[in-house]
């Protein structure tokens, strides 16, 4: 199995919330992290099992994604942004070598804050336009991810990003903040990463108050790296068995041999109320045996697979939000 790219993220919570974050809960509330899954035909309905969101995910109001994603949609002087995706919306379908999806919110004034928002969503969070949720997506899963942290931790975060080698609609950076920053400068400007080794661990926490942040690692890996990020870094790095849940093909097997294995989740899965077929599903995730920790991806498990985002959550995160 060959994968080219991965951004791999370990969440560690403390505690339930922070207190002062950019990352916004269906309240507009700060939360230090927030996860959202939209399942496939669905856009809001209850649920026992997980915490509906006070709005469905089409609606401009009332909900994490909206709410932490205001300041990007309508520009507000004081928030400095960058936008990447493969599919972003007022732009043709682009064939990059990422995957890649999300945005990165930078507090311009005093206030030392910063959120990295990571989707799924292909023609989605047009910059200084209106919220449009793309109705072609409705039959598809997809999952949200925000985290937030101090600006001290912005080359981290950026470097992870890098790696991925993600196309760039969007961009208002200051001079001051590249400057300042000078992996944030390199992902803004495109610089390409050409020395050796071509796998990253960045470590950093999310932005919280009272010592309940949230231990956070960040694994890249480059296209220039050959290792599958499932078989030969994650599965090692974590030391146990994986269990994947994404788009493959019939080439893409599960390895039952060895101390760690790697299986492929079988379809279709009962997710909450919802039955997912992977071929439906644009989410993409893995859990770790005998661990309490959730990976979330951007790409197939799939021979040739191009860039992966990667992204690992342990324990119960800051709120988990799911649009029925």
């Amino acid at each position: 199995m060959k994968f080219t790219a991965v951004a791999c993220i370990l969440i560690l919570l403390k505690t339930s919330t922070a207190q002062v974050a950019t990352c916004k809960n269906d309240r507009g509330d700060d939360t230090d992290w927030f996860f959202v899954y939209k399942p496939p035909n669905v856009l809001n309905r209850p649920n026992p099992v997980w915490a509906a969101s006070a709005q469905a995910i089409d609606q401009a109001a009332d909900h994490s994604i909206f709410r932490t994603m205001a300041s990007f949609i309508q520009e507000q002087q004081n928030i400095k942004i960058l936008a990447y995706s493969d599919d972003p919306p007022n732009f043709a379908p682009r064939k990059e070598k990422s995957k890649a999806k999300g945005v990165l919110l930078i507090d311009h004034t005093r206030i030392d804050a910063a959120a990295w928002f990571v989707h799924t969503v292909p023609k989605f969070l047009a910059y200084r336009g209106l919220y449009s949720w793309p109705a072609s997506e409705n039959a598809k899963g997809h999952m949200f991810l925000c985290v937030s942290f101090t600006e001290a931790y912005l080359n981290s975060v950026a470097k992870a990003i890098r790696y991925q080698e993600p196309f760039i609609y969007a961009n208002n950076l200051s001079p001051e903040l590249l400057t300042q920053h000078n992996e944030l400068s390199n992902l803004a400007t495109g610089v390409e990463i050409r020395v050796t080794p071509f796998l990253e661990h960045a470590k950093f926490t999310t932005k919280s108050a009272n010592g309940a942040a949230a231990n956070i690692q960040a694994f890249g890996k480059h296209t220039k790296s050959y290792l599958d990020m499932y078989a030969k870094v994650l599965k090692n790095k974590l030391g146990a068995s994986i269990r994947i849940w994404a788009s493959s093909d019939t080439r893409s097997k599960s390895i039952c041999k060895g101390q760690y294995q790697l299986r492929k989740v079988t379809s279709p899965l009962q997710l909450a109320d919802s039955q997912v077929r992977r071929e439906a599903d644009s989410a993409r995730w893995a859990v770790v045996d005998g661990k309490n920790i959730v990976c979330l991806t951007t790409n197939d498990y799939k021979v040739l697979s191009n860039k992966i985002n990667f992204i690992k959550i342990e324990h119960t995160p800051s709120f988990l939000d799911v649009f029925f």
